[in-house]
């Protein structure tokens, strides 16, 4: 196994001991009034809801609040969850308060509040099991802390929460689902929106039993089965997931409806006939641009381009430029020539002084002609050497060299007005790409060429001499085998056909887009940073020294890439190669490097030190430390000589014993 070796030098040291100041809001409002007349008084103001737009949070606030009402039995236990953010402008502010925080606070009269002490206080979901017939009043405070110094700030307070406590069960005949966005992103971008919650509205709305949450597709999305909390894959697999509540009744029945959310790229493909236009419009969670941030300002800006490109030779063409800020864009009246064109927006958001920019995915703009041939392309593609189950029908993942990867292509003419003479089929396939076999109709031939697309990078399989009578279809078939992959990376390519109609007017059609990202099958560092421990007095005491802040959890200190198909279980060694000697003489430190876990350490000196492993089946993941633990300096209480001193440490990964 290769080794990798990064040298660390000892140069300065600061010792910063960082303060800041809490605060604490203190106003109270009263709210609506209840039917039993009672004024609640909050703990604390509400915070209110987060505003996006995008994924980009304007200001901080809840993005699930706690039900307004819930109802439940004596001796029964039910949940209530919440959760926040912090806007940007908050974020910036609070860079070193990484840990977040959750505390429920508890009222019986709506005016004195307490902090809740039981085991699910200091959580965003708390159980509540009433002793006693009543009401009890809820409030969730998140804030955010600093870890090494317990410093406390970005204090939100959610809106009041009423738990009613009834002696007698009642069961519910009915529910309506909603969610709070009905479009979700598909990849990891700190602009777009992954995420979002669903609820549950039951009838009647003193349902005592309980709910939980599916989704009929895990590929696409996930969920809390409790709380409804909702995130998209970023893997930009896009489709419509299915959300389902279900009611359980206090009598062992069950009712349940869903929600239907689509996840996608931005874009959704457009169907029309010839001659009409079609429209796309920018989807996602969009239109709070103008709500004030966190700073109480309104200068944020955006700009959308429009592009529109060839399927073929990938030509692109900035459109629209008159209105740059755009959030749809409708093409001009059709014609044929325009079937199979893609569509694209880049968004660029200018906000607290910083720019974000996000590609969306292209989106297809299908034609479909009033007469003559109408072909239909259904393409699909299959890895007959490895599947982990994330493939789809147009999307290949984990592809590696030596990958045996089949084209199966349906071509028709689907209609009763016109033959498609003269045809011609190119299949673009990945420069290094070997053809094994190719089918037309089930049978084996060789009737077809490949040639290299300067133009596209790629090489085309093309194949000759095809016609489509009225109804008539062709079965495509090609078996490849990957090579030349020498990096983690992707291709994209859509197969097409082209020929001429009955009066010699020339005719194209388009498939499906075709996406495989391929990996090593390796696990390698890809980063190990070097650690500056700093300026030291020529006598030091016995002890350790700390890494920098910036090396410390959150961040890693080591950044590894897993993406082998059959993760055998791996350690992760560490080793100083000799003594640090100072650089403008042969004087060596009295000191050297340890790894702590916990109250155990290791010295590293000439001495390979397993600092993680993994077990079979699991990613060896980047590793990182917090302040007391991992990769410390250990000095002995002895005198050294003025200079710089470096040493040299050894990374390996190893197969397991």
């Amino acid at each position: 196994m290769r080794k990798f070796k990064k040298r660390w030098l000892l140069i300065l040291v600061f010792i910063s001991i960082l303060s800041a100041s809490s605060f604490n809001r203190h106003y109270k409002e009263v709210g609506a009034q209840e039917e039993d007349t009672t004024e609640v008084v909050p703990y604390k103001k509400p915070s209110g809801d987060a505003t996006k737009f995008l994924g980009i949070w304007l200001t901080s606030g809840f993005n699930l609040q706690p039900a307004s009402e819930t109802y439940l039995e004596v001796g029964q236990t039910k949940t209530i969850s919440g959760n926040a953010g912090r806007s940007m402008v908050m974020y910036a502010l609070t860079i070193g308060y990484t840990s977040k925080k959750y505390q429920w606070y508890k009222s019986t009269d709506g005016k004195t509040w307490s902090k809740d002490t039981s085991s699910s206080a200091k959580k965003k979901t708390l159980s509540i099991t009433p002793s006693e017939v009543g009401k009890t009043y809820y409030q969730l405070e998140v804030y955010w802390q600093m870890p090494i110094i317990n410093t406390k700030a970005s204090y939100l307070y959610s809106n009041v929460a009423t738990v009613n406590a009834v002696p007698e069960p009642v069961n519910a005949t009915g529910v309506e689902v909603t969610a709070d966005d009905d479009y979700l992103y598909n990849s990891s971008n700190d602009l777009v929106n992954t995420e979002t919650t669903a609820h549950a509205h039951p009838d009647p709305a003193n349902f005592t039993g309980t709910v939980s949450w599916s989704v009929d597709n895990e590929n696409l999305a996930t969920i809390d089965k409790e709380t409804g909390e909702i995130e998209a894959n970023t893997s930009r697999l896009s489709g419509v997931v299915r959300v389902t509540a279900t009611l359980h009744n206090p009598n062992g029945s069950t009712i349940s409806n869903f929600k239907d959310i689509t996840i996608g790229g931005g874009l959704e493909d457009q169907t029309v006939n010839a001659g009409k236009t079609a429209t796309f419009d920018l989807r996602g969670n969009i239109g709070d641009l103008d709500d004030n941030d966190d700073d109480g300002e309104n200068n944020n800006n955006y700009t959308v381009k429009w592009y529109k490109e060839d399927p073929i030779t990938h030509t692109r063409e900035q459109i629209q430029k008159d209105d740059p800020q755009a959030l749809s864009y409708t093409t001009p009246k059709t014609t044929l020539d325009d079937d199979g064109t893609l569509f694209l927006a880049i968004i660029q958001i200018k906000y607290a002084g910083k720019t974000y920019s996000y590609t969306t995915n292209d989106a297809f703009l299908h034609v479909k002609p009033e007469g003559g041939p109408n072909i239909s392309i259904t393409n699909t593609m299959e890895n007959s050497t490895f599947n982990d189950g994330t493939n789809t029908d147009n999307m290949l993942f984990g592809v590696n060299n030596g990958d045996q990867v089949v084209y199966h292509d349906t071509l028709k003419n689907n209609t009763t007005g016109g033959r498609l003479n003269d045809a011609t089929y190119t299949l673009p396939l990945k420069n290094g790409t070997t053809v094994k076999s190719v089918k037309i109709d089930d049978a084996e031939t060789d009737n077809y060429k490949l040639s290299s697309n300067s133009t596209t990078n790629a090489t085309d399989l093309v194949i000759s001499g095809l016609a489509f009578n009225i109804n008539e279809s062709h079965t495509v078939d090609v078996e490849t085998e990957v090579a030349g992959i020498d990096k983690k990376d992707s291709s994209d390519s859509i197969p097409y056909i082209t020929g001429k109609d009955d009066d010699g007017i020339a005719y194209q059609k388009i498939g499906n887009q075709n996406i495989i990202n391929y990996t090593l099958d390796t696990v390698a560092i890809k980063n190990a940073n070097d650690i500056d421990y700093g300026t030291l007095n020529s006598v030091m005491s016995e002890g350790t020294l700390n890494r920098p802040d910036e090396l410390n959890l959150p961040n890693n200190l080591v950044d590894i890439e897993d993406t082998r198909r059959n993760k055998k279980s791996v350690v992760l060694n560490v080793e100083q190669v000799g003594e640090f000697k100072n650089q403008n003489s042969s004087e060596v430190l009295s000191g050297h490097l340890r790894f702590y876990n916990g109250k155990t350490y290791y010295d590293l000196l000439n001495n390979p030190v397993s600092v993680y492993q993994t077990e079979n089946d699991e990613p060896l993941n980047s590793q990182g430390w917090g302040r007391d633990e991992g990769i410390l300096l250990y000095m002995d209480s002895k005198v050294n000589t003025v200079g710089t001193y470096s040493t040299t440490l050894n990374w390996e990964i190893k197969d397991s014993v």
